[in-house]
């Protein structure tokens, strides 16, 4: 299928979620919350920002140790913006792999961007895991039925999890299956750095990503209590683990996966004896906030970011784009 088919198959789809998650809520109902905020809670979500992204930099910065050695706080930190806006503006957010490596120009760029990979893994596993202990203890606590749905979502987190962490817990094993898989290839050289992973880097990375994981949900939280201030924190921090349970274990169809989260917030909060309104605008003001609101902020290092010649493609055409209006 052509990329630009697909890439309009998806915004389609994109499109009809929202529309079908608005409908099903009532825009009224999400104006209503939307008036009924209150500030300081939302202030707090955004004070958090700052936060998750150097906590993403700091973990990232503890894998590229093994590809270039240590690189200065600044260079990290700019790699990860223009990730963040090239990642908005592509397909599956490819260019975040992209975008990262060519920040980098003096390191190897698959390898770059295979620590981004390794990265987002991790930050899989963590959500996968905490969410699938939120869902035994909801059904422990009664908050969530012991049906067959629910039974087989945990089944599906307990396979994945399990996965996750073995590989996790011994990423040299991943190497060792390339180097079987693809002998003698440049594939090989770029895994190795899997096998050169210390226990203390190890460490930080399991650390930090499961630090910045209760971060964003705390984002998450305070979002969803500017808009129901009366809400036990509890049920929002449930919810919260909940929805990013769904995210990682739902396919990506729709394009940011926009749709994901805002669809199982409206499914989980009722569960939970919340408004689906709320739960619907703290996902779309999440969105806003660590997706949309990164992306901006890293599109003036994208419009001096060297690019090698090569057929024009989606980043190029971007940052000629840029490069022009500034």
């Amino acid at each position: 299928m052509p990329r630009w088919l697909r890439i309009l198959l998806k915004s389609v789809l994109t499109l009809g979620v929202m529309a079908a998650l608005v409908a099903a809520v009532e825009p009224a109902a999400l104006l209503d919350s939307l008036r009924q905020a209150h500030w300081p809670w939302l202030v707090a979500a955004v004070l958090l920002l700052p936060i998750n992204l150097w906590l993403e930099g700091w973990v990232w910065a503890w894998l590229l140790d093994t590809v270039e050695g240590s690189f200065a706080s600044w260079t990290v930190g700019r790699a990860v913006l223009i990730g963040l806006a090239l990642g908005f503006w592509t397909p599956a957010r490819l260019g975040e792999y992209a975008g990262r490596a060519f920040a980098l120009p003096d390191a190897d760029r698959w390898a770059v961007s295979l620590t981004v990979f390794v990265q987002r893994m991790v930050d899989m596993a963590v959500g996968v895991i905490v969410g699938l202990a939120t869902v035994f203890g909801a059904m422990g606590m009664g908050v969530l039925p012991s049906s067959l749905p629910w039974l087989s979502a945990a089944g599906i987190g307990v396979v994945t999890g399990s996965g996750l962490l073995a590989v996790l817990l011994n990423p040299g094993w991943v190497h060792e299956w390339v180097q079987w898989l693809l002998p003698e290839t440049g594939v090989t050289e770029r895994t190795a750095l899997l096998s050169a992973l210390s226990h203390r880097q190890s460490t930080a990375v399991g650390l930090g990503s499961v630090l910045r994981y209760f971060v964003f949900t705390g984002q998450f939280v305070c979002l969803s209590l500017a808009l129901l201030p009366s809400a036990s924190i509890v049920s929002l921090a449930m919810a919260a683990a909940l929805i990013f349970y769904a995210k990682y274990l739902l396919p990506s169809l729709t394009l940011l996966d926009l749709g994901l989260r805002e669809g199982s917030a409206v499914l989980l909060f009722p569960l939970l004896g919340l408004p689906a309104a709320a739960g619907l605008n703290a996902a779309l003001l999440l969105f806003t906030l660590n997706v949309l609101g990164p992306a901006l902020l890293g599109l003036p290092f994208v419009a001096r970011l060297s690019l090698p010649a090569a057929p024009s493609g989606p980043l190029t055409h971007l940052r000629s784009v840029l490069s022009s209006s500034s």
